[in-house]
């Protein structure tokens, strides 16, 4: 980092406001002061204008675009010049996995002038997308150099796997995925599903949570893209018996054991039985929109056996149109002794959010356990106030 750069570099986003809003002419001018340190060249006043013209009609990724193209018009020489450039304005490396919002997000347009203008030098960029990993992220410049040069590129991650900062090791797994939320698909990574496997691999026993959480993730995408090929995986990874790879096989698996996949749930010694029985009840049986409603169920295991148990319920509503919104909801992890029982409550409310709205008529719980619906419950939902 150059020395002359501001000190103030952990900008704070605590205002509540609308996420592009973030993007506004206050950052440019903080950019453009970390920029005009570092580069005596920069063209800071050009920068700003250019940055702030017709900047509030856009939307947020537009934005960050925007802003990215004002930096490499104001940045003067051919790349290598401009990824020495960033690095140098760029604060101290975060702390740690979590700390990179820290600095909020005014270094976003630094991944996104390496994303558009950086394939033409790719070790500048490179270089630059290591040291900018390690304070922001770099999962989204790095999609058009998959794109570009799938092998090439993966070859450059592959020999990062064991890199002395959790940022880019997390950065080999998260830059790599075919489902990476924000992310532009590169769909020639889906059908390198074995290097990327590897990769993984690699990554299984990371000491670092932050790192286990984007292999996690990724294999999640590989589940959605591949069940059969991404159950594989599992089985073999929950074979080690390793702390480590156990945590990341029980997140990793979390969709296909809500959506009561036979496999996943034999993962955890889930297995349907005719001797598990269940209750439901629902109350109150008529509530309005922004009310809640308790879930009593009762769940026998009437063997002679223990059991290990999955619980979820599944809860239907009337949707937009002719289909219903169906959704699963974890319910509780029980593990039952021959001839016992346990009543597990949950509190469901019927409360609107930005992606799911509530709409009055008939709602449908259905218990679900280890995968095979065992009872329901109805309730009737009016409108609100």
């Amino acid at each position: 980092m150059a020395t002359g750069a501001p000190a103030h570099y952990r900008a704070t986003m605590t205002e509540r406001k609308a996420f592009k809003d973030y993007f506004d002419g206050e950052l440019v001018r903080r950019v453009g002061g970390w920029l005009r340190a570092a580069e005596p060249g920069f063209d800071h006043a050009g920068f700003v204008r250019r940055a702030c013209r017709g900047l509030d009609a856009l939307e947020m990724m537009g934005r960050v675009g925007h802003i990215a193209d004002a930096m490499r018009g104001a940045l003067p020489g051919p790349t290598a010049a401009v990824m020495r450039a960033l690095v140098a304005s760029m604060p101290p490396p975060a702390a740690s996995g979590e700390g990179i919002t820290d600095y909020g997000y005014a270094l976003w347009p630094y991944g996104e002038l390496i994303a558009r203008h950086g394939l033409d030098d790719v070790d500048a960029s490179f270089s630059a997308m290591i040291e900018l990993t390690q304070r922001f992220s770099s999962e989204f410049a790095v999609r058009p150099f998959l794109a570009a040069d799938p092998d090439g590129t993966l070859d450059r991650l592959e020999a990062l796997v064991a890199h002395e900062s959790e940022h880019v090791r997390r950065w080999v797994s998260e830059g790599t995925r075919t489902r990476l939320p924000w992310g532009k698909r590169v769909p020639a990574l889906e059908a390198r599903v074995e290097r990327r496997l590897a990769m993984l691999g690699a990554l299984r026993r990371d000491p670092s949570r932050y790192v286990q959480r984007s292999v996690a993730n990724h294999l999640g995408d590989v589940l959605k893209d591949d069940r059969s090929r991404g159950l594989d995986c599992l089985e073999a990874w929950a074979a080690e018996d390793d702390p480590r790879t156990a945590w990341i096989v029980r997140h990793a698996a979390r969709a296909p054991l809500k959506e009561g996949d036979p496999r996943a749930l034999a993962l955890f010694g889930h297995t349907p039985s005719v001797e598990l029985s269940a209750k439901l009840v629902a109350k109150p049986k008529r509530i309005r929109v922004g009310e809640t409603v308790t879930l009593t169920a009762r769940v026998t295991n009437g063997g002679d056996t223990p059991r290990s148990v999955r619980v979820d319920y599944r809860l239907e509503s009337p949707g937009a149109g002719a289909r219903p919104n169906v959704k699963t909801f974890r319910f509780a992890d029980l593990e039952l002794g021959a001839g016992e029982g346990a009543a597990p409550e949950a509190r469901h409310a019927f409360v609107p959010r930005t992606i799911r709205a509530v709409r009055p008529g008939a709602h449908r719980f259905t218990l679900l356990v280890n995968g095979v619906e065992a009872a329901r419950a109805d309730v009737r939902v009016e409108p609100g106030e």
